[in-house]
């Protein structure tokens, strides 16, 4: 669930970016723009220095406390790497609660979950975020150029990915 919101989140980004700031290229002719290279480290690096900021920016504007984005590193199961995870609150608390339940279930304590419900909880969740990322982003101009930043570095980095795959 948090990879959908983390996609939804950065998915949104692209398409809003697209509307508020389209811009034409300079030269129709360029066939191909040469950016400098950048260490791939340093680029992650970049990437969550900038993450950070449009997450406490937004968390400092936005109308609901469940909106709130925060960032922890943590190994997933079966692995000894941390990760870095972003996710909003309300994320985190049905995690939460998904996890009780689960030990309350083995416990003997059966109490009916409706999966179902639960995935369109998350997807409205999900949906409700993402507008007020937008309303908050075309209010304020700081987080506007962030979340322009993140993409633009995201996009290298995914250029980046897919060129050290292709040799």
């Amino acid at each position: 669930m948090r990879t959908v919101c983390l996609v939804v989140l950065l998915g949104f980004g692209a398409r809003l970016l697209a509307q508020e700031a389209a811009s034409p290229l300079p030269s129709a002719g360029v066939d191909e723009i040469i950016v400098p290279g950048r260490v791939p480290e340093n680029l992650r690096i970049e990437i969550e220095r900038v993450e950070t900021a449009v997450y406490e920016r937004f968390n400092a504007l936005n109308s609901n406390d469940e909106f709130d984005i925060h960032c922890f590193k943590q190994a997933p199961t079966g692995s000894n790497i941390p990760l870095r995870t972003c996710a909003p609150n309300f994320v985190v608390r049905a995690e939460s609660r998904a996890a009780s339940n689960l030990l309350a279930d083995g416990r003997g304590k059966s109490n009916t979950r409706n999966p179902a419900e639960y995935a369109m909880r998350m997807e409205q969740k999900s949906r409700e975020l993402t507008e007020e990322m937008q309303r908050v982003a075309r209010e304020d101009e700081q987080l506007l150029r962030d979340l322009t930043r993140l993409n633009e570095l995201k996009q290298l980095q995914t250029s980046n990915q897919t060129r050290s795959t292709e040799r």
